[in-house]
C-alpha cells in the first residue's frame, strides 16, 4: 500500500460547462463518507440486528482567500448557487491516487488574523457516489 504526502494533494471542480479547473492554493480537504444502520429487529428477537443502508459523505476543504481565483470555482464553491458540482480531490499531484464526486455546497466562511492570510473554509454534502481511482490531471 502506497503512503502519500499531505503537501502534493490537489482539487479541482468541474464548472457548469463542464471544465475541470484547480483549486488554487488549497491548504487542507477532507472526506468523511458514512452508511447508515437500520434496524430489522423483530418481535421476538432476543438481540438487536442491523441491515447496512444507504451510504453518504460529506467534506471541507481549506483554501487561502484569492479573489482572482478563476470566476469558475468561485462560482462552483458559491453555496448560493443551485448546481450540483463534479469535484476530484487527488492525494498526490501525479494523480495516481483520487476520489471523486457530485456535491453541493453547503457553507463557506472566511477567517483572518493580524499574523495570518485570509482563509476561506469549504463545505459540502455529496449528492450520488464517490468514487475512488486515477482520474485525468
Amino acid at each position: 500500500m502506497a503512503t502519500y504526502e499531505g503537501s502534493n494533494g490537489q482539487v479541482k471542480v468541474s464548472s457548469a460547462g463542464g471544465t475541470t479547473i484547480a483549486v488554487a492554493e488549497v491548504r487542507s480537504w477532507s472526506i468523511d463518507v458514512s452508511r447508515e444502520a437500520v434496524e430489522s429487529t423483530a418481535m421476538g428477537d432476543a438481540n438487536r440486528t442491523y441491515k447496512k443502508g444507504l451510504q453518504s459523505y460529506t467534506g471541507s476543504m481549506d483554501i487561502v482567500y484569492d479573489d482572482t481565483s478563476a470566476a469558475e470555482v468561485t462560482s462552483a464553491l458559491d453555496p448560493s448557487n443551485d448546481d450540483a458540482v463534479v469535484i476530484e480531490f487527488y492525494a498526490d499531484a501525479a494523480g495516481t491516487a483520487a476520489f471523486s464526486g457530485t456535491v453541493i455546497t453547503t457553507g463557506y466562511s472566511l477567517s483572518a488574523s493580524y499574523d495570518g492570510l485570509i482563509e476561506a473554509s469549504v463545505s459540502f454534502q455529496g449528492t450520488g457516489a464517490l468514487t475512488a481511482g486515477v482520474y485525468g490531471q
